[in-house]
């Protein structure tokens, strides 16, 4: 569901935001091993969390996934934020993950994006079972077409 009036901090204050595409990157190319990446990512959920809550409402559900999802997106001004939840800690990390590139960019951001590069760029999609592969490819597919129409 897409909604017109976005519900994040302002930039300009002190409010603890998530880390943006390059920092995530960043994290997640100098783990050594899969566990570090695992907690990179547990962590990266408990702070969306804590940061945007996405009611775990029929509009917001996404379908296709074997854990329950929910994806809210924000546009105003051409800028599009997309806060998710997820009941399984590892997806809601994951999707923290998926929509970093285009947080806060215009619409058209999430159409140019390349999902594989972009986990295969972070060292995830070697880790990834098909089904979750599978799962968070249909989140994004699910954003795509609700921003598309």
């Amino acid at each position: 569901m897409i909604t017109k009036k976005p519900a994040h901090a302002d930039p300009h204050n002190n409010t603890p935001t998530l880390p943006d595409a390059e920092q995530i990157a960043a994290a997640l190319q100098q783990a050594q091993q899969w566990e570090q990446r695992y907690r990179y990512l547990l962590g990266l959920a408990k702070m969306a969390q804590q940061l945007h809550a996405v009611p775990e409402e029929t509009p917001f559900a996404v379908a296709g996934c074997e854990a329950p999802v929910w994806l809210k997106i924000e546009c105003q001004n051409n800028q599009c934020y997309y806060y998710t939840h997820s009941s399984s800690r590892l997806i809601a990390g994951l999707l923290v993950v998926l929509f970093a590139p285009v947080q806060g960019k215009p619409h058209s951001a999430l159409s140019e994006f390349n999902f594989n590069q972009w986990l295969t760029s972070c060292g995830l999609q070697q880790q990834l079972t098909p089904s979750r592969s599978n799962g968070l490819y249909q989140i994004y597919n699910h954003a795509k077409q609700a921003i598309t129409g």
